[in-house]
């Protein structure tokens, strides 16, 4: 049995005792050597019929095996910044929850609408049309 897997090699194996979970929200902060992340749920869930939603905390450890993105790009853990939107994927283990990846939101700064742009010359030509007589 030494020699045989279940699982195909380019996927890393997950100890059965793991439970693979993922979780949408905020950062609340960034361990300093980027080790760890502590993420806030975005949506209140209730984890038993009857109770009220909560919103979860998560400290999700971070290892050489992690991937982070933001947007599209890879970026290292020192990149992740509190207030970041993120979804992570991640494990549970005996000895703590470890990210398997982690997506944050690109930030993007976004040009004015079209109907805002539209607004200030809809004024111009009316304040500068010459009176008719």
């Amino acid at each position: 049995m030494e020699g045989q897997t279940t699982q195909p090699s380019t996927v890393a194996p997950v100890p059965p005792s793991s439970t693979a979970r993922a979780i949408v929200g905020q950062i609340v902060s960034v361990e300093k050597d980027g080790s760890a992340v502590q993420i806030r749920e975005s949506v209140s869930s209730a984890s038993q019929k009857g109770q009220p939603p909560a919103r979860r905390t998560v400290t999700l450890q971070i290892g050489a095996a992690t991937v982070i993105v933001r947007g599209k790009s890879p970026v290292a853990a020192s990149d992740l910044k509190p207030k970041d939107h993120v979804v992570a994927r991640y494990v549970e283990t005996p000895s703590g929850a470890i990210a398997q990846s982690i997506r944050a939101a690109d930030v993007a700064v976004r040009p004015p609408t079209s109907s805002q742009a539209d607004e200030p010359s809809a004024e111009t030509p009316a304040a500068s049309t010459p009176a008719e007589h």
